[in-house]
């Protein structure tokens, strides 16, 4: 039996006629900073030949070169990853007043690489960070006034913030789109995760294919789950799947299609992507049936932290 996954509430646009399915593509590979390319990933050892001009630049004050000697150490290039010395480094260009540097600072408090876990210092160094200009640190201020992480839970401020980042250029559409979702404003969280996710935002299209999932709208849902997966969100591309598995809507070749967007989402490391795409060999969904493809995927997922599959195995 396929798996079953909980539907991410987000900003989401659909493109064209909502009741002709749109099609999957296979989402394009991304490069080491996250950008999407045609090309083959960024080698690490372009940046690992900056580091003595990224340590001068720190030294003599420039927050970008500390910036960047953070970027080498957490991704290991050149050098052994050190989450510590990641810190290190962002915290010395946020003190020298380098905003990207104090929004990551937040970042790796927030998820406790290189440090203990600390909402409350999380929260003020977005705050530095958005004072100085950024509109990530904004975005993440603001919605850590949402939910009232490392802050007191304020909607206004949240809102105050999240209109900050956009007008620092930040796509915060999606963080607005939950903010309404909050204050139980569904049409008014729909038009925020629309122009997100008419902006690119996958998880905002995500998002507003959950909305369109819990109105009982499936061909909605169903594009914009397409569009979030085209945009390469895995947990999108196993929604979509399942409407379709479910019987929800009709679409051209329903089983080929279950059987690509389950190998998209398992071709960026989604565990249930994966165990998908095994349970559709196991039976011939799309395919041939192919035990030994099915074995294949099985293990992939239970290494990729899915109980489930490893007893397949």
């Amino acid at each position: 039996m396929k798996l079953n996954y909980p539907i991410f509430i987000a900003i989401l646009l659909l493109s064209g006629c909502a009741n002709q399915p749109q099609t999957p593509t296979k989402p394009k590979p991304k490069d080491i900073n996250g950008t999407t390319t045609s090309t083959t990933i960024t080698s690490g050892y372009v940046y690992a030949n900056q580091k003595n001009s990224y340590l001068s630049d720190c030294t003599n004050g420039y927050g970008q070169g500390c910036r960047d000697m953070s970027t080498l150490y957490e991704k290991g290039l050149g050098v052994p990853q050190d989450w510590q010395k990641a810190l290190y480094y962002v915290l010395k260009g946020c003190e020298l007043n380098h905003a990207g540097s104090c929004n990551r600072t937040g970042n790796l408090y927030s998820s406790g690489r290189g440090t203990t876990k600390d909402s409350t210092k999380a929260a003020s160094y977005y705050q530095k960070g958005c004072e100085l200009g950024n509109g990530i640190a904004c975005n993440n201020l603001g919605s850590a006034y949402t939910n009232g992480k490392g802050v007191v839970k304020n909607l206004d401020l949240a809102e105050t913030y999240l209109n900050k980042a956009l007008s620092f250029g930040y796509n915060a559409y999606n963080n607005l789109g939950f903010l309404y979702e909050v204050k139980g404003n569904e049409p008014k969280a729909i038009e925020y995760y629309t122009k997100g996710c008419e902006k690119q935002d996958p998880i905002a299209c995500s998002n507003l294919a959950g909305i369109h999932n819990e109105n009982k709208d499936y061909y909605k849902s169903y594009n914009y789950f397409i569009k979030a997966c085209n945009l390469a969100h895995a947990p999108a591309c196993n929604s979509a799947s399942m409407l379709i598995y479910k019987k929800l809507l009709t679409v051209d070749n329903p089983n080929q299609t279950m059987l690509n967007l389950d190998s998209n989402s398992c071709e960026m490391n989604d565990k249930i992507g994966c165990s998908n795409l095994a349970y559709d060999y196991s039976i011939g969904i799309g395919t041939t049936k192919d035990p030994k493809k099915a074995k294949q995927y099985y293990k992939k997922a239970c290494k990729l932290g899915h109980k489930n599959s490893c007893s397949k195995i």
